[in-house]
């Protein structure tokens, strides 16, 4: 019995206690004075629906054209499909553990037969034994690879993933610009720019300020892509951004430093969790203010964010010290992680391409950090983020938290309980906002 009220419990999804909060007195003024709105509180996020920008459409429809890419429709319905369903490459040691408990179960029938056997029957049986436990060993590991960016895969991968990724890292960036509005980053270095979303999307808040922008990625067929979409989809045409650089291989000086940099659905593509972490170093010693990592909102994905997160936060030298800017109000242990081994994740709705079918409304699960380098300003507020959909029912608003404190919580906001400002603001929230309360 106490088993079952044991598991019961620690298997709940929020911490189940009468939680009281108000709005922030610091902007609680701003209210009273209508500055704000309830339904468009300092914490909401402004980004609802994007999509692409009508030159960068624009160039997508001249390469489909020239290319005849509508051919590769359903092959890019297929890359899409795989690419969110991909796991963690499997580690050595995980690998072993395997094997080792493999030929421990199919060895067991082999030891009654060694005395039985002549020398020859004996190697005959080894043989058939180890080709039996690699069958085996095949069927449970799973099988990683690395995806070959050819010409015709990186069509595919412009058709079915641009339009997403570009909505949810104008989402991503539009935490730094809401927040900070004042903020104007001198250089971008986005590490596997792919197509170059993460150019489009740092323009749409910087453009006039950026004066360099560096992208590595090791398909040049992705980089003569990217390169094509920026000057209109045309060839000899010049490049309108100036500073626009291209490299396949992070450069090898640590010299070098940028004001902002990304790496948006690239981790995947390293074959173990060393040498994820020594690039996320890299990419750290590189970053001046921002890093941000963002991956598909899948386990695989949030495991990838959280030792990125992790290993950074981890850090005790000062000059490579940080802070969890977004989307954590903290820099404990991830709750998520620590008691639920679920995603934090987070949902971006956005317009596809209207070729080569017509325009739809699509939504994708994303789930990312924002790193900033230095110590978190005592005046930080942290106010908690809605890290699930809110539940709204008649007379009361059911918000699960992430708190300052580290912890998830359960907060009922009804309208007896609360002051007209707090609920209303409660009521409006959506999921991944930062609720304005103490």
């Amino acid at each position: 019995m106490f088993k079952r009220i044991k598991k019961s419990f620690f298997s709940s999804f929020y911490i189940n206690y009468t939680t009281r909060v108000a709005i922030d007195p610091t902007v609680r003024d701003s209210f009273d004075a209508k500055e704000y709105k309830p339904r468009k509180h300092p914490g909401t996020a402004r980004i609802k629906i994007a999509s692409i920008p009508p030159d960068i459409q624009k160039a997508i429809k001249i390469i489909f054209q020239d290319t005849g890419a509508k051919s590769l429709y359903q092959e890019s319905v297929n890359l899409r499909n795989y690419l969110r369903s991909r796991h963690l490459p499997p580690e050595q040691k995980d690998i072993d553990k395997k094997a080792a408990d493999i030929h421990e179960k199919i060895s067991k029938n082999f030891v009654h037969l060694q005395d039985t056997l002549n020398h020859e029957e004996f190697e005959k049986e080894n043989k058939k034994m180890q080709v039996t436990m690699f069958n085996v060993l095949k069927k449970n590991v799973y099988r990683w690879a690395n995806i070959d960016y050819d010409k015709s895969t990186c069509l595919q991968y412009l058709m079915s993933r641009s339009a997403a990724e570009y909505a949810i890292l104008l989402r991503v960036l539009d935490e730094i610009h809401r927040m900070n509005p004042d903020y104007k980053p001198r250089s971008f270095f986005d590490f596997g720019s792919g197509v170059g979303t993460g150019t489009w999307a740092v323009n749409n808040f910087w453009k006039s300020h950026i004066y360099e922008y560096f992208c590595v990625d090791t398909s040049s067929h992705m980089h003569d892509l990217a390169r094509l979409i920026l000057c209109n989809g045309k060839e000899n045409v010049a490049m309108p951004l100036k500073c626009y650089f291209q490299r396949q291989f992070l450069p090898a000086s640590t010299d070098l430093s940028y004001s902002i940099v990304l790496s948006a659905f690239t981790l995947f593509e390293l074959p173990n969790m060393k040498s994820r972490l020594e690039t996320v170093q890299n990419l750290w010693n590189k970053t001046e203010d921002y890093l941000i990592i963002v991956e598909q909102g899948t386990n695989a994905g949030f495991t990838i964010v959280n030792e990125t997160r992790e290993f950074v936060l981890n850090q005790k030298h000062s000059r490579n010290r940080g802070y969890a800017y977004s989307p954590c109000p903290n820099d404990n242990v991830c709750p998520r992680y620590l008691e639920q081994q679920t995603p934090c994740n987070f949902l971006m709705k956005y317009e596809t391409l209207p070729f080569p079918s017509k325009i739809e409304i699509n939504a994708d699960l994303f789930s990312y950090v924002i790193l900033k380098k230095g110590s978190r300003p005592e005046d930080d507020p942290q106010w908690p983020r809605v890290v699930r959909a809110p539940i709204v029912r008649s007379g009361h608003t059911v918000c699960r938290l992430c708190t300052a404190q580290g912890e998830l919580k359960e907060v009922i906001f009804s309208k007896s309980k609360y002051d007209q400002i707090t609920y209303r603001c409660a009521r409006s929230c959506n999921w991944g906002d930062l609720l304005p309360v103490k």
